[in-house]
């Protein structure tokens, strides 16, 4: 079964572990907390994360736009991976960077008119000149390293599109409301509990062994369902692929908004 957006608290995780496995002593609730998330992290799916944007949303928690100074930004808390960045002011979208240095370019804004990539709008302002560009077109790069985000122009701001950790409103993980994925994290608890026990001779080794072959299958079974796609899932991805004519360019023309839609080719036939 694919995943279906929603969550539960790690309250009923824990609830269910005590239940299940009939753990008589305490346990530490960092523990606990810390393993939930080990175990998300190891299971590791797209789906399992939420989707959020830096156009500072209240409604939705979104933060604030990344502000930059000095070529870099510090990125949101949660954060995961990058799925898009644009560039705040000029919405021109961005790509990592292929430059092992990744230097501030600075070029003047009188050369821009012979940068097809590059509008009047862009905070990208360069000397022509200083540059080897190999005949190649000028963009908004970035890279991200040691929680910031680096960019090829010196001040600005950047709107991503990222994929953050799920937490309730006391920063505690959430889970994504499946069968698997709770049986996956109560079984990977029960079975670092059960190893602090083997350890100490509490408990002998057929059942350690068996709460290591749980927390196994579920994760496996977690992770499946997590890559599970719904029908309309895979329809869109049916229609990025199945294309006579393919668009190269929709990274930085419309930020993949059309990828999904189906192609239509229309066929002139000749008469004689």
């Amino acid at each position: 079964m694919a995943l279906n957006g929603k969550y539960v608290k790690i309250d009923r995780i824990v609830e269910g572990i005590f239940r299940d496995y009939g753990w008589q002593h305490e346990v530490n609730w960092i523990d606990l907390l810390e393993w939930s998330g080990e175990a998300m992290d190891l299971i590791a799916v797209p789906k399992q994360y939420i989707t959020k944007i830096t156009d500072g949303n209240t409604d939705l928690k979104h933060p604030c736009p990344i502000e930059i100074k000095n070529y870099r930004g510090k990125l949101p808390c949660g954060f995961i991976y990058i799925i898009q960045a644009i560039e705040g002011k000029s919405r021109i979208p961005m790509r990592t960077t292929t430059d092992t240095f990744h230097i501030g370019l600075q070029i003047s804004e009188n050369t821009l008119g012979t940068q097809p990539n590059v509008p009047i709008t862009s905070p990208l302002i360069v000397d022509e000149n200083s540059l080897s560009k190999d005949n190649c077109s000028t963009d908004l790069t970035y890279s991200i390293n040691d929680c910031y985000i680096f960019t090829n122009f010196e001040e600005g701001s950047v709107q991503l599109t990222y994929k953050a950790f799920p937490v309730d409103e006391d920063d505690r993980p959430l889970i994504p409301d499946n069968v698997s994925y709770i049986q996956a994290i109560k079984a990977y608890i029960a079975e670092k509990i059960g190893q602090k026990l083997w350890i100490q001779n509490k408990l002998t080794g057929d059942k350690f062994q068996y709460l290591q072959r749980e927390r196994d299958w579920y994760v496996g079974k977690a992770t499946t369902a997590g890559l599970m796609p719904t029908l309309d899932e895979a329809e869109t991805w049916k229609n990025a692929f199945v294309r006579l004519i393919p668009n190269i360019n929709q990274h930085q023309s419309n930020n993949f908004k059309y990828l999904g839609d189906q192609s239509k080719q229309v066929n002139h036939n000749s008469h004689s």
